[in-house]
């Protein structure tokens, strides 16, 4: 058996790994991640014709984003769990509606991959030319899976993907199957990271909304649209649900695929409770209502990249009263990064942010979560 990394080797993003064995090739994830201009960069190239299937992890771009590109020419056979390409298709519009510009396939590639999908739920297994392939729970985001392939000569390969061992307010820990794999693939981002115990993250957090909101102030939360929006909404409105949560941007339609995938989730019920007691922001008057009263506003993008996580921001940064808890990842050229670094936003405006102190205090608790 051969591995080729054809990304996602020594940095973070674009995973792309090939197993070849004997005459056969199987793809595990083909991703993108961007460069320091934001352009997408993509892995090495692999021809379909040359691979029996491709098997997607989970939805993050940094996994599927360069899929589609198989399908132009070709139409191999994909495996995925199915939240896992109804969260991705959601994901792929967005990228495709900011990098057009930059990316040569359109939303019909996705579709004729998720056409040619073998979804599978977890445990189940499937052989493909001679590949046997079966998912497990990757407790990541929704349907996020780790993957076990035995290989036609008989190798047994655990690739995980991101993989989370502890249980959230959404999901169950990862699975950890009665298996002895002869090679394992890690994702290991944040290997080199000691990260604090989750309860007092949390504690944290509530802490700094709760005094927020006491002081009659605005708690902006930027957060990614898959899995940080809902965990953190979670989290808010389960121990404090007094507080008025507004969410914003994708994460609305991100939810709906959650809803509509319940057995995936830890407690379907409690999801099912958060989701009929939080608010979803549906228009610009609303967004300009909510800015004017106390409530925790949760808001994609999670780097501040844009979206209407920026709009907030932009409303909010000046007033002493308010807290803006960066909650996502962010990435060194990244709006959030900069802020975090400098306490300004805009080199050309360099007015320090009156809110500086609550984000960075709470974000070095929880940045490389």
């Amino acid at each position: 058996m051969e591995v080729k990394i054809l990304g996602g080797g020594r940095e973070v993003g674009r995973s792309a790994i090939l197993l070849k064995d004997r005459e056969g090739s199987i793809l595990l994830d083909y991703g993108v991640n961007f460069d320091e201009k934001d352009t997408p960069r993509l892995p090495l190239h692999v021809r379909p014709v040359d691979i029996s299937a491709v098997v997607i992890s989970h939805a993050h771009l940094d996994h599927v984003g360069a899929a589609p590109y198989l399908y132009i020419s070709g139409a191999p056979r994909a495996i995925a769990t199915k939240p896992t390409l109804d969260v991705a298709r959601l994901l792929i519009l967005d990228f495709l509606r900011l990098n057009a510009y930059y990316i040569d396939y359109e939303i019909r590639e996705f579709d004729r991959m998720y056409n040619n999908t073998e979804f599978l739920d977890y445990g189940e297994e499937v052989s493909i030319n001679g590949f046997g392939v079966r998912l497990y729970n990757a407790g990541h985001i929704l349907g996020s899976s780790t993957v076990y392939v035995e290989t036609p000569s008989g190798e047994k390969v655990l690739y995980t993907g991101d993989f989370n061992t502890i249980q959230t307010w959404t999901l169950p820990s990862a699975d950890v199957p009665t298996i002895s794999p002869t090679t394992i693939i890690v994702e290991s981002t944040y290997g080199n990271r000691n990260h604090p115990p989750r309860h007092l993250v949390e504690k944290r957090l509530l802490e700094i909304v709760e005094e927020t909101i006491d002081n009659g102030g605005v708690v902006l939360i930027p957060a990614f649209s898959v899995g940080r929006t809902q965990e953190v909404m979670s989290i808010i409105y389960s121990q404090a649900p007094y507080i008025d949560i507004y969410i914003d941007g994708m994460s609305r339609d991100i939810t709906d695929v959650y809803l509509k995938h319940k057995k995936y989730l830890r407690d379907p019920g409690l999801f099912a409770k958060v989701v009929e007691g939080i608010n979803f922001v549906t228009d610009y008057s609303m967004r300009k209502k909510i800015l004017k009263k106390p409530c925790v506003i949760i808001a994609s993008a999670g780097m501040l990249k844009g979206g209407p996580a920026l709009y907030y921001f932009k409303h909010l940064y000046r007033n002493p009263r308010n807290s803006i808890i960066l909650v996502s990842y962010q990435a060194p050229n990244s709006n959030g990064h900069k802020i975090l670094e400098t306490g300004i936003l805009d080199d050309q405006n360099p007015e320090k942010i009156a809110a500086e102190t609550r984000m960075a205090r709470l974000f070095k608790s929880c940045r490389k979560r």
